[in-house]
């Protein structure tokens, strides 16, 4: 019998792949479970359908990073830190660089895409790899500079 996967299934497939599997385990385990539905032309049709609206989807959000890569490529954030003695107290954190990218150049980062090994603790100039998409990443500068008057 051939079934839809609705959900990933270990050692059958993921969700989406159309599989064929003995009648007894799709109608005593996958159906029950609501892993899978049978491979009528209607559920592939729908299946079908499901697909092409996924594929236009993720090209849209790559369509949307590359453009969103092209806007922050080659830029430059400035924070102004307390600082003495050459040192800073505290640190930049990638939830800072995030909020600093969204409200200066109105694009939705989140902190877990901006990738640092460890928050920023010095003055001068830090290259951050930002991945906007899985496959886009763009490199922008975080300049750290002390607080006037220190």
């Amino acid at each position: 019998m051939e079934v839809i996967l609705k959900r990933d299934v270990p050692g059958l497939g993921k969700a989406g792949d159309i599989v064929k599997v003995k009648d007894g385990y799709a109608r005593n385990y996958l159906f029950p479970k609501g892993l899978a539905v049978a491979a009528t032309k209607s559920s592939l049709k729908e299946q079908e359908n499901l697909t092409s609206a996924q594929r236009q989807k993720e090209e849209r959000l790559l369509a949307e990073a590359k453009e969103y890569a092209q806007k922050l490529e080659g830029k430059t954030l400035v924070f102004r830190v307390k600082a003495g003695k050459g040192r800073i107290f505290g640190s930049v954190t990638a939830q800072e660089i995030a909020s600093e990218i969204q409200n200066t150049y109105k694009i939705p980062v989140d902190k877990r895409r901006v990738l640092l090994d460890e928050n920023l603790k010095e003055l001068g100039t830090h290259e951050v790899e930002v991945q906007l998409h899985p496959k886009v990443r763009v490199r922008i500068k975080v300049e750290i500079r002390a607080e006037e008057g220190e």
